[in-house]
């Protein structure tokens, strides 16, 4: 359904590859995909052809463009898993927020009426957190987003409407983390928390050892009416 595209970065001077597709009546708006650190493979891809789908303007863009770009790994392979570390800890997240930025300028090139909301997983969770803090976009998702703990300082009282997703069997968000975060939202109006039991992270990805069924289909149909009822 999607294409493979390349977009200008921020300075405008650079290429970033990305993924976009588009629905097939006038978009409901805008959906930038936030990948975790395995490139757009083919999840990744699902998933922005899955909000095409369902009447959205979609895209993802290649958060790894300067380190390796047009990487796809699977996590489920260790060797790949490790190669994605490597590329994590080369990426700051300056450089990982301008990439989500260039996507969110060319959304709005391309779909100037469309408000636009993020929606990250791992990595791309925390980032779509920054996006929100910094009021860049007009709604949020975030998928088992690292590092959030550490950055609440950064999210305003009238932040835009966000979600966060956690799995009470997160090997890379302590459960401390998660107490802290759901403790910082738990009485905003515009924060929606949940956290999933048996699910470890990584457990909304499409396919592979990490899914956690009934809670990635219990994430994923919350996000979706998120998304509808505050984008409307």
């Amino acid at each position: 359904m999607g294409q493979k595209i390349t977009i200008p970065s921020v300075d405008k001077n650079r290429r970033i590859s990305a993924y976009q597709a588009a629905p097939e009546h006038k978009p409901k708006a805008v959906i930038v995909v936030i990948p975790e650190i395995f490139g757009i493979n083919e999840g990744i891809r699902l998933r922005v052809d899955r909000w095409a789908k369902a009447g959205y303007w979609a895209i993802a863009a290649d958060i790894f463009w300067n380190i390796a770009p047009d990487v796809e790994l699977d996590p489920d392979i260790p060797e790949q898993m490790q190669q994605a570390m490597a590329y994590y800890q080369k990426l700051e997240n300056k450089e990982a927020l301008m990439t989500i930025e260039a996507a969110i300028a060319y959304a709005r090139s391309q779909q100037p009426d469309s408000k636009i909301a993020t929606v990250g997983y791992y990595l791309g969770g925390f980032l779509s957190f920054l996006l929100a803090a910094e009021e860049k976009v007009e709604a949020a998702v975030c998928y088992y987003g690292v590092d959030i703990d550490q950055n609440l300082s950064a999210m305003k009282a009238n932040h835009p409407p966000i979600m966060l997703h956690f799995g009470d069997q997160d090997n890379f968000v302590s459960e401390a983390a998660i107490k802290v975060i759901h403790s910082a939202f738990q009485n905003q109006p515009d924060a929606l928390f949940y956290l999933y039991s048996d699910a470890g992270h990584g457990f909304a990805t499409e396919k592979g050892k990490r899914r956690a069924e009934k809670a990635a289909r219990l994430a994923d149909q919350r996000s979706f009416d998120f998304i509808e009822r505050v984008l409307s």
